[in-house]
């Protein structure tokens, strides 16, 4: 009798655990949350990256965040688990960059967090997103207005 007991707190308590345990599957939002972003092919046409900056946007003397995926050009399905991504960004018509350097974090499958641009200047400055699988980088830019 006592064995059952105990067999049946077990089996309850694991019950319980399995319900209130998180789910590790992402939810239908974070999993699509690339839709609505920027899109732009990497300068040899291997990866697709889209691109969501923060509200309130890109302004000057302010930082900026953003959220970025990297996808395979030929598979806009899911992004890679493979690749690792920088970013940065420069003047081109004054020869320098941001005075400052982002902090990156993959947050998820070619999924990442970029925290701290820092765009110093007005003018036209391009945005770089550099995209490495292995010992291969191929870059991504756009160009962005900053007032």
């Amino acid at each position: 009798m006592m064995r059952r007991a105990v067999a049946v707190l077990v089996l309850l308590a694991a019950c319980a655990a399995s319900r209130s345990a998180p789910s590790k599957a992402p939810s239908s939002d974070s999993a699509a949350g690339w839709k609505g972003g920027s899109e732009l092919l990497s300068n040899d046409g291997a990866w697709r990256v889209v691109y969501k900056v923060e509200d309130p946007g890109i302004r000057r003397g302010e930082p900026v965040s953003l959220e970025a995926w990297v996808f395979a050009a030929d598979d806009p399905a899911k992004p890679r688990a493979d690749v690792s991504l920088a970013v940065d960004a420069a003047m081109p018509q004054h020869g320098h960059g941001m005075n400052r350097v982002p902090r990156i974090e993959k947050i998820g499958e070619g999924t990442f967090r970029v925290d701290g641009l820092f765009f110093h200047m007005p003018g036209k400055w391009e945005l770089y997103f550099d995209v490495a699988r292995g010992p291969l980088v191929e870059r991504a830019q756009v160009a962005v207005e900053v007032e």
